[in-house]
């Protein structure tokens, strides 16, 4: 042992010496032998300082750690024998007192009496902290990995007294284990943040293989329900499917969804999906009953075009399943609404077609797409001519399209909904009309043909439809449904016989009354049968017409003028009345 004193003149002075030494390197073996088994950094150091004390019989041991906060301080971090909190967490600046000291000299520092030794750079704060420990006697050994000092190992005594040769040797001893300990267990600790770092990522991997699982199998899943056409629904249940979890969808390219597979929207949900779709991340809402769901908007360039929904919490492979979910959804959405503005063109052009045939008929191609309709000649079909607000005429259109899909022809053909029917079609939308409790539809008209057979029938029938609404619309008819049968006896007759003839007696009869409000801007013919409606009554007609009486007088005169005397009274009054009715529903 380097540098201790062997005793030679007294044999029983070298036996107990020998005896102390093998004690002494007994007991640092077994510590060699503990401390390496340990894997606890802070168990083994305190283990240390603990044996440091015993074996150098001292009032107090601790071990400082260099720069171990990037301060550029040895900071004290296990002690054994400490009394003061400040002592035990005690920083010195390197070079500063005899941690600072070993810290920077590389080897074993003592002083006798700390706080009269001059040769040791002091530091009023730290002198202080030792004052107040009672620290006099300290030595210092410092610790080494890889060729650097990592810190040190020191022990103290409350009392002056020098450490001797052995105690220094002992001390630099124990400072060489602890510097292989803690090297040992930094790199134990490496290996296992390895290990653990392996273990995370091989975990992280599987669960990314996993969500790519579910994911292509979500896509299957979605690509098989559009191809198979089966609309919303279909597409709902592929994403069920998906997901695992029951899911809703939401369709807000139109005003009213009234598909068994939209989901119902609350107050509370509609701000999500403006939140999800700026974010681009579901959002969670917990109703009143205390079920929670997650809403993920589906957008189109930026564009909200609906939403999923599904009942409880996501996990991180649910929401990448949601979003894909959504994401083909917004296709799905996009590409149904450019279909729908391509199909109403589409029927546009065939009503278009029907409405007005060439001179030689209807094509074989048109005839073709009617039939495929349903519409035929020869089986019963109907004309429909929708009038009313825009907002209204949208809904009525969304929900014809709800109950009929695209098998019904109707389009919006300027300010109105056109459609020809099969009867059962009209048989359904009639009973859906006037079925008590049935929606109420505001001001809106529904005009309708009577049964037809024949398409070279539909444009004089269309355009007696567009009469009868006219008729309805000045009347202020109360009910939905109108047409000819609608006006009585008049109506009905109407409905059976060949218009032309019924318009050549509507010249003969009231021919010149017409000729004149047509070539005066007049309105002769309405006061005329207002008159007649009123029971001849002048007072009557003038509020119905919302005029004064003295110009109904004024005008019944000139009507007189045109028609002869007594034209309103006993068969020629019957005549012009019934004349100027069939005239308001057919025209000239």
């Amino acid at each position: 042992m380097k540098n201790l004193v062997v005793p030679t003149a007294n044999h029983d002075e070298l036996v107990a010496w020998a005896r102390r030494q093998q004690r002494l390197t007994s007991s640092i073996s077994e510590f060699a032998i503990a401390i390496t088994s340990i894997r606890d950094n802070s168990e083994a150091l305190q283990q240390l300082v603990a044996r440091a004390r015993t074996l150098l019989d001292v009032d107090m041991a601790y071990i400082s750690l260099n720069g171990i906060d990037g301060s550029g301080f040895t900071s004290i971090v296990e002690t054994s024998g400490v009394w003061t909190e400040e002592y035990r967490t005690l920083q010195m600046p390197l070079g500063s007192g005899v941690l600072g000291r070993v810290a920077q000299a590389g080897g074993p520092v003592q002083t006798s009496d700390y706080s009269v030794d001059d040769t040791l750079m002091h530091d009023d704060g730290v002198d202080r902290v030792v004052e107040a420990e009672g620290v006099r006697a300290i030595l210092g050994a410092p610790m080494r990995s890889g060729g650097e000092i990592i810190g040190a190992l020191l022990v103290a005594n409350r009392f002056v007294q020098p450490f001797t040769a052995e105690q220094v040797y002992v001390t630099q001893t124990l400072a060489n284990l602890a510097a292989v300990a803690i090297d040992n267990m930094n790199r134990v600790a490496d290996l296992k943040q390895i290990a653990q770092e392996l273990r995370e990522a091989e975990a992280a991997a599987q669960r990314e293989l996993a969500t790519e699982r579910r994911v292509t199998g979500a896509d299957e899943a979605l690509m098989d329900a559009i191809a198979g056409g089966g609309g919303l629904g279909a597409l709902r249940d592929g994403m069920t499917r998906a997901i695992g979890r029951t899911v809703q969808l939401v369709d807000l390219t139109v005003r009213y969804d009234m598909r068994a597979a939209a989901a119902e929207i609350g107050d509370a949900e509609r701000p999500l999906f403006a939140l999800s779709a700026r974010t681009g991340t579901p959002q969670t809402h917990t109703r009143e009953d205390g079920s929670s769901h997650a809403i993920m908007a589906a957008t189109r360039n930026d564009e909200l075009v609906g939403a999923v929904m599904v009942e409880g919490e996501l996990s991180p492979s649910d929401e990448q399943v949601l979003q894909r979910c959504a994401r083909v959804l917004g296709a799905f959405l996009s590409a149904q609404d450019r279909e729908r503005g391509d199909l109403a063109r589409r029927r546009r052009e065939l009503i278009d077609q029907v409405l007005a045939p060439a001179p030689s008929g209807l094509s074989f191609a048109v005839v073709t797409q009617l039939t495929e309709l349903g519409i035929e000649a020869g089986k019963p079909f109907r004309i429909l001519v929708v009038d009313g607000s825009e907002s209204t005429l949208r809904d009525f259109s969304h929900r014809l399209e709800v109950d009929f899909g695209p098998s019904l022809l109707h389009a919006k053909l300027g300010e109105q909904i056109v459609g020809v029917v099969p009867e059962a079609a009209f048989t359904r939308i009639q009973h859906e009309l006037e079925e008590r409790g049935a929606r109420r539809w505001g001001a809106m008209l529904v005009g309708h043909s009577p049964k037809l057979h024949m398409f070279e029938v539909v444009p004089d029938e269309f355009a007696l439809v567009e009469r009868v609404l006219e008729a309805a619309r000045r009347s202020n008819f109360s009910q939905t449904l109108v047409s000819l049968k609608t006006y009585g006896a008049i109506g009905a007759f109407l409905s059976k016989v060949t218009l032309e003839p019924t318009r050549l007696g509507v010249t003969e009869v009231i021919g010149a009354v017409l000729d004149y409000d047509r070539d005066h801007g007049t309105a002769l013919a309405e006061t005329a049968a207002a008159f007649l409606h009123a029971g001849h009554s002048v007072a009557q007609a003038a509020l119905d017409l919302r005029v004064h009486e003295n110009t109904v007088r004024q005008r019944l005169d000139r009507v007189g003028t045109l028609l002869g005397d007594g034209w309103a009274y006993g068969q020629r009054g019957l005549d012009c009345h019934i004349m100027l009715a069939a005239h308001r529903l057919i025209g000239r």
